[in-house]
């Protein structure tokens, strides 16, 4: 695991739990009926122990130390997130209406830019030597408080192993002595969660790198792009986008959809110009008009019934982005212009 991807997984962990509580919060909610914490004028809303969750979270980051500490903080802060989320709408809404419907749109966009904003931050950032060293030594302080296990001992040593400036490959190589010093004989916490993900991204990865998931995924591409341009023209010969027939809602998502729908097709002209790696960075590129735009639209339109779609697109990426990196290792300098290697066209 690299530094970026240690950082990562953290934000991963968080973004997981608000989401995971957002949905039980509604969940357990609509099965009881939509109880009141407290009694006659008073309403204890969950808004409250979102942010107590969260205060707790920050306040245990601050006094204590260790990695372990981190990995937790973001659990309990992603669930009191998750609870403040799932009041949004009230504090939207002039009503206090909790089930205010561009709520889950709002959710929606803060988590995606929560994530991409992290994504932005940590390749900016770029793993340095310094920030390699600060890695060994966080997992030189486990081991002096007897939380580091094999598993964390050995990500240590491999982002140690990645210094290359001379003034600190000498620190480094004392970080590296010090962690050959007996570790916990169990996983820790964060490890556990930091090994469930690589087992979980490994397999995903490993599954969306075969013939069949291509073929799957080439497949449901075209039949997107049909029923999204066939959808279209419908709407555009029968109502005209009158305005009292469709919303903003209902525009941007077909209109966004159209954008997503074209470039499928292009990417499927380009595969079948043997173009594999063109063709797969436009699907790749439909894809992310989705989940940017696409879905924002949906989720204010249908709720929480765009999830599904939103899990369909999400494994898309998934695909496309593993097919990417098979077809750049695959391709042979001099090969035919377009980056045509045989990965692609055995699929």
């Amino acid at each position: 695991m690299t530094v970026d991807d240690a950082a990562l997984t953290r934000v991963e962990v968080f973004l997981v739990a608000t989401v995971a509580t957002v949905l039980v919060t509604r969940g357990y909610l609509a099965a009881t009926g939509y109880p009141q914490i407290g009694g006659g004028t008073l309403h204890i809303a969950h808004v409250l122990w979102g942010g107590l969750l969260m205060a707790v979270a920050l306040v245990g980051a601050l006094i204590r130390h260790g990695s372990r500490v981190r990995m937790r903080a973001a659990l309990l802060g992603g669930i009191g997130f998750g609870l403040f989320l799932d009041e949004v709408g009230k504090f939207l809404s002039t009503d206090v209406d909790y089930f205010f419907r561009p709520a889950v749109a709002v959710m929606y966009v803060v988590l995606v830019a929560f994530y991409l904003g992290a994504r932005v931050a940590l390749a900016r950032r770029g793993p340095t030597d310094r920030q390699r060293l600060a890695v060994g030594l966080e997992a030189l302080t486990d081991l002096v408080l007897g939380r580091l296990d094999e598993l964390g001992r050995r990500r240590a040593l491999d982002v140690l192993a990645g210094v290359q400036d001379p003034a600190q490959r000498k620190l480094a190589g004392s970080v590296r002595a010090a962690l050959a010093a007996p570790v916990a004989a169990t996983t820790g916490f964060d490890g556990r969660i930091a090994a469930a993900r690589d087992r979980i991204e490994h397999r995903v990865t490993a599954w969306a790198a075969t013939a069949a998931a291509r073929r799957l995924v080439l497949v449901v591409f075209a039949v997107h792009a049909a029923h999204t341009l066939v959808g279209l023209a419908i709407v555009l010969a029968g109502s005209g986008w009158e305005a009292e027939d469709a919303g903003i809602s209902e525009i941007g998502a077909e209109l966004s959809g159209a954008v997503s729908a074209v470039l499928i097709v292009a990417g499927l002209w380009q595969l079948a110009r043997h173009r594999d790696l063109s063709a797969l960075r436009l699907l790749y590129a439909s894809v992310a008009v989705n989940l940017l735009v696409t879905q924002v639209f949906l989720f204010d339109l249908r709720q929480f019934g765009a999830l599904a779609g939103f899990a369909v697109s999400l494994l898309l990426l998934i695909v496309v982005r593993a097919a990417i990196r098979t077809e750049k290792s695959a391709i042979v300098p001099g090969d035919v212009p377009g980056g045509v290697s045989p990965a692609v066209r055995q699929a």
